[in-house]
């Protein structure tokens, strides 16, 4: 493995002219550009509008549309170039990064496509089930920041079992798993930037770093780190376009840092491919979108985790992205909460509807959130948590609502669940065991899915359990 990232690494670092993908002999695909016919406001029949939103439109109004096309959301949609192959049931994508001449760039060369954090390939995978029906899941692996690097460097090591075991949301043999018949785009995660950056960041320490975890000689790391979040991830929003056409139940999902770009941009972007008649669901599962803030210049500071926010601001660019009204009325700000721009999303497409998964002492948000090498403490970060994403369920309490367990450090729920301080062992069936005030998580999700179906007599709820310590905090 070490001389097969070598080699994608000696590209970065020698060449100097564009390259194609090497298999020449393989089918090629370009996606084209996006249709504005696709956004018109069908009267598509629902049963979830809070009659909240500004106007009476159906599914994401022309206004919001326009905002976010001005901020550049869709600009790298229809770009990207891909190779097919087979990866046991699964299809994988490749795409072609797009290696450029740049004098300015260290190595001078610069990609232009899909690339992971350290330059390497970037590829996603497709799996057929029901045409209309989609599931598209942003995996996750952590966040990556100047002086702070804790994510998943190589897509190479996310690429999903090729025949199995596939567990929680991935079985298609369970009749209690509401996903058992979707079509699945599998989206591994190694941006570095929760799907959300644009921007690559010169950096010693990260080159430094990087040679160390690959065991590469000193001046063979990369010495730039490429956040190229939405590149990637319109990019496998291109595949699930050229994939499943036809799809008109779509849920957007992520874990973890996936739950993060599930919560950010990538609805915007499933929007602009499939179309306001789709219904359209968001599934966060344990994303940190809520973080410390820390304690800015202007108000004494500044402290780590206000520094970890301007670092994370400045190496990613996320807010480049945002739509100036979300700007303009506060919502949307680099320095504040991530929650603003679902309220404004929620705001402004009417037929969404979202959902929050959660532990309340999750160890692995507790250190992230935290922002200086620490773990949270866990009232803090409930308190956080139902704050943040409690004003978004009163905001919109059809079309918002939250399934948090207590008494639990986990992370996660919907695949494997790896070991926490309380639980010792990988959980390989929580997406079927775990409960709240009594309640499955996959009878939650299976209701959450029912758009424009009658709802059983449990309904979708907005369920929050009372406090309960963990053993370990």
């Amino acid at each position: 493995m070490k001389r097969f990232i070598g080699f994608f690494l000696a590209i970065c670092l020698s060449i100097a002219s564009g390259t194609a993908l090497a298999d020449k002999d393989s089918k090629k695909h370009h996606q084209g550009s996006y249709d504005d016919t696709r956004h018109e406001h069908r009267d598509d029949h629902h049963d979830n509008d809070d009659g909240d939103s500004k106007d009476r439109s159906k599914g994401l109004n022309r206004a919001a549309a326009k905002e976010l096309r001005d901020a550049g959301v869709d600009k790298y949609l229809g770009t990207s170039e891909s190779i097919k192959s087979q990866h046991g049931v699964w299809t994988r994508h490749d795409f072609d990064p797009k290696y450029t001449a740049d004098a300015t760039s260290p190595t001078g060369v610069r990609p232009d496509g899909p690339v992971c954090i350290a330059c390497t390939d970037y590829s996603v995978f497709t799996r057929e089930g029901d045409p209309k029906k989609l599931l598209i899941f942003l995996q996750g692996g952590g966040a990556c920041w100047q002086g702070f690097y804790n994510c998943n460097v190589l897509g190479e090591e996310q690429a999903p079992p090729a025949d199995g075991p596939f567990p929680g949301v991935f079985d298609s043999m369970s009749s209690d798993n509401p996903f058992a018949d979707y079509s699945v785009v599998y989206m591994p995660y190694c941006d570095g930037s929760t799907f959300g950056g644009d921007n690559d960041v010169i950096d010693p320490d990260w080159q430094t770093f990087i040679e160390t975890q690959l065991g590469l000689p000193q001046g063979y790391g990369p010495p730039t780190r490429h956040h190229r979040g939405l590149r990637n991830v319109s990019a496998g929003m291109d595949v699930a376009k050229e994939m499943f056409p036809r799809a008109r139940q779509v849920t957007v999902m992520g874990h973890s840092a996936g739950g993060v770009g599930a919560a950010a941009f990538a609805p915007f972007l499933a929007r602009f491919a499939f179309g306001n008649k789709t219904r359209l669901t968001v599934y966060n599962d344990a994303g940190p979108i809520a973080v410390n803030l820390g304690t800015s210049p202007a108000a004494g500071g500044p402290d780590i985790p206000w520094l970890s926010v301007w670092a994370r601001q400045n190496d990613w660019q996320f807010q480049q992205f945002y739509p100036q009204s979300c700007i303009d009325d506060g919502r949307c700000n680099a320095f504040g909460q991530q929650t603003g721009i679902i309220n404004w999303r929620l705001e402004n497409d009417s037929t969404i509807r979202e959902g929050f998964y959660e532990t309340d002492s999750d160890a692995t948000n507790r250190f992230f959130a935290q922002g200086d090498g620490s773990r949270m403490d866990p009232v803090v970060y409930r308190d956080l948590i139902l704050t943040e994403h409690g004003a978004l369920n009163e905001a919109y309490p059809k079309r918002y609502k939250r399934f948090i367990v207590s008494g639990d450090d986990t992370h996660g729920g919907v695949q494997v669940t790896a070991p926490s301080p309380s639980f010792p062992y990988p959980q390989p069936f929580k997406f079927y065991t775990q409960e709240a005030n009594g309640t499955l998580l996959s009878d939650w999700a299976t209701e959450f899915v029912r758009i424009g179906s009658r709802q059983s007599k449990f309904g979708w709820q907005d369920i929050v359990e009372d406090y309960v310590p963990v053993s370990t905090p």
